[in-house]
């Protein structure tokens, strides 16, 4: 074997091996001319169903909730109360006092709500109930390689408001193409927006849920991208060619 067909087949192997690391940080990127099976956005209610692992914040008092209008500071020995957090379980479950263990996965902080005064009225007077997921959040990918975790902290809060707290769209973000993943019923939808200009604001006016996903499609800049992963490469490589140089010239 030559030198020159040595050093052909060094290049090509470090070549064929930092390949693969082009555009290595996309996440759920949408390739271009790629179809995807949209859906049309019916219900965009902010209220999204409770799922395992969610944290519920329940509180519940007799009288229709007058103590906690009317409360003194000080509490009666013979009110019933409590405000406290519960994790649903793999199960889908929580335990409660007084009504024990019961089924929450798939059911809306109202829907809950509702079914827990029917229950414990057969146990108190007349009882208020309040109900709330207390770690609401959805994800947000605004660009190539860029991922926020973002806390519903509002009900209302929209797709626009959820761009601005995940500090706008990047450079190289395409705006007309914003996807949200919701799952609805246990299958995830996808839902395309465009908020390039004005005349399609409604579409940024999305109420958020928990547990949506937000993706925003970009432009990957393969040229760019393709000279910063391969500049590793061609440190190495330039590296490796002086060695073999050097081992080249005890060979005869």
């Amino acid at each position: 074997m030559t030198k020159n067909k040595f050093f052909l087949i060094v290049l090509c192997a470090i070549g064929l091996a930092s390949c693969h690391t082009i555009n290595s940080n996309r996440i759920l990127f949408l390739e271009e001319g790629q179809q995807l099976a949209l859906d049309t956005l019916v219900d965009n209610t902010a209220y999204a169903p409770v799922e395992r692992g969610d944290i519920l914040n329940i509180s519940f008092l007799p009288n229709r909730g007058e103590q906690k209008i009317i409360g003194d500071g000080k509490a009666s020995s013979s009110m019933i109360t409590t405000d406290q957090r519960y994790l649903v379980d793999p199960k889908g479950e929580i335990n409660l006092p007084l009504i024990g263990k019961i089924k929450v996965e798939g059911k809306t902080e109202l829907t809950l709500q509702e079914q827990l005064e029917v229950e414990l009225s057969k146990i108190i007077k007349q009882p208020y109930v309040s109900v709330s997921i207390e770690n609401e959040r959805l994800l947000l990918f605004s660009g190539k390689g860029q991922g926020t975790v973002i806390p519903l902290k509002n009900k209302n809060t929209t797709l626009l408001e959820i761009i601005a707290l995940g500090g706008g769209l990047k450079e190289n973000a395409k705006s007309q193409e914003i996807h949200v993943l919701r799952n609805v019923n246990g299958i995830r939808k996808i839902y395309r927006f465009d908020i390039s200009s004005i005349s399609n604001s409604k579409g940024a006016q999305m109420v958020m849920r928990h547990h949506d996903i937000v993706v925003v499609n970009y432009y990957p800049r393969k040229i760019q991208s393709a000279l910063k992963e391969f500049n590793p490469w061609l440190n190495l490589t330039s590296s490796g060619l002086a060695l073999v140089s050097i081992i080249m010239r005890f060979i005869p």
